[in-house]
């Protein structure tokens, strides 16, 4: 939440503004979660369904910096592009210290951030905002340890900063048991990064600054003068010389939107108790304006396809469970592929969920909705049988590949859909 500047640097001769953004996010430095390394894939079949959804993979992360600055060269060791419709990148560079999953999320998220929303006031064509973060050589960088805790030089934070303690990956111990101490800020710092670099604020321009800006300020002054949002005197002046009252706000309404402090049983309200709303009910409720928006520019649901740290065992739940705090926010994903070869499960929720195993025994319940069970081989590689109400999916190459299926409607592969009768 802290803001900073950065001065200027080129990168493959474009001019990048750094936007500032540390963040109020972590109560000091504690261990990771075991990073297990992902499998490198087998060769990818040729997709011949118009159905199939192709989804952002470990092989897209780039190792070879050498086209990059060289403040990105001497102190990272590998990015993602997220490619703009004008052709020029928004990277995404980490240190080793960050997991190739933290590295794959954040991506996802960015991708979530600049989809399209059909019908939206702002959102519903977002090529602009995406073509002037690139334009504007807008850099996330990640690395590790947390903010003002970290090995990385000060120097070298050329960019939007998230940090390797302050972003677990769904699935791990952190994102499980709701972990404040590694309280997830990537919601928060990638927002500022948007909001920053394409959305434009005070001080830096924007597509949207005279518009969507306009209405964040509105609705961020309104929550200030009602105490809906209440950060102290001394913090709130220092926002306001920092032109950065409207991305705290935004971020704070944002992170009860979509579930980041349901679990939190520190305090009452949001961000650490700055935002009286805790949950997606309570913004509507207390910040209507604030709500409003939230679904001016984004998504109510979350589109990416989330991955599950391949650690994981269990059941990953992706409907709201009282039992299982982390559903505050795993409840509004549409979407998740379990990782690895652990037998685990996945049980979906009332919306229309493309869901995925692992190499391992899954049972997959698609709940209600219209759900897809997506495979990554071609349907020739797999046995389907019907056993009553379940559906079994066994691979030919993998015996202990069997996944049971319960409450899915179609069965996607790279060649074809399978409809369960």
């Amino acid at each position: 939440m802290n803001k900073f500047s950065i001065a200027a640097i080129l990168i493959s001769g474009v001019a990048l503004a750094a936007c500032g953004g540390g963040g109020e996010t972590s109560r000091g430095p504690t261990t990771p979660d075991p990073v297990t390394p992902t499998p490198t894939p087998g060769p990818k079949p040729t997709i011949t369904n118009p159905n199939y959804t192709r989804y952002i993979e470990p092989a897209a992360i780039k190792r070879d910096l050498s086209g990059l600055a060289s403040v990105y060269r001497k102190n990272y060791h590998k990015f993602l592009e997220y490619k703009a419709p004008n052709g020029k990148p928004i990277r995404l560079v980490a240190t080793n210290d960050i997991s190739d999953e933290q590295l794959l999320r954040s991506y996802n998220i960015l991708s979530f951030y600049l989809s399209d929303v059909p019908g939206s006031k702002y959102g519903k064509r977002k090529a602009a905002v995406a073509n002037q973060m690139a334009n504007s050589g807008a850099v996330l960088v990640m690395a590790g340890g947390a903010d003002g805790a970290s090995p990385i030089k000060t120097s070298a934070l050329a960019g939007q900063p998230l940090y390797q303690l302050e972003f677990p990956a769904a699935g791990t111990k952190a994102y499980l048991e709701s972990d404040y101490d590694q309280r997830d800020a990537g919601f928060e710092e990638i927002f500022h990064m948007v909001h920053d670099n394409g959305i434009g604020t005070k001080y830096t321009p924007g597509v949207l600054k005279s518009t969507y800006q306009s209405d964040i300020t509105k609705a961020m002054e309104n929550a200030y003068a009602k105490g809906i949002w209440k950060p102290d005197r001394a913090t709130y002046d220092e926002w306001k010389k920092e032109g950065s009252l409207e991305q705290e706000y935004i971020a704070s309404v944002i992170d009860s939107y979509y579930g980041y402090w349901g679990a939190w049983t520190g305090g009452t309200g949001g961000m650490w108790g700055l935002y009286k709303p805790k949950t997606r009910a309570d913004v509507k409720r207390l910040d209507p304006q604030g709500a409003k928006i939230v679904e001016d520019f984004l998504a109510k649901d979350l589109t990416y396809m989330a991955r599950i740290d391949p650690n994981f065992k269990g059941t990953f739940k992706m409907a709201f469970d009282a039992s299982a705090p982390y559903t505050h926010k795993s409840q509004y994903l549409n979407n998740a592929r379990l990782l690895g070869s652990n037998d685990a499960n996945l049980i979906g929720n009332d919306r229309d969920n493309i869901l995925m195993g692992n190499a391992g025994r899954n049972t997959i319940d698609g709940r209600g909705g219209m759900d897809v069970v997506q495979y990554t081989e071609l349907s020739k590689f797999y046995e389907i049988r019907n056993e009553a109400a379940k559906t079994i999916v066994s691979s030919l190459r993998r015996p202990n590949d069997v996944d049971t299926l319960i409450n899915v409607e179609i069965i996607r592969f790279p060649d074809k859909d399978v409809k369960i009768p």
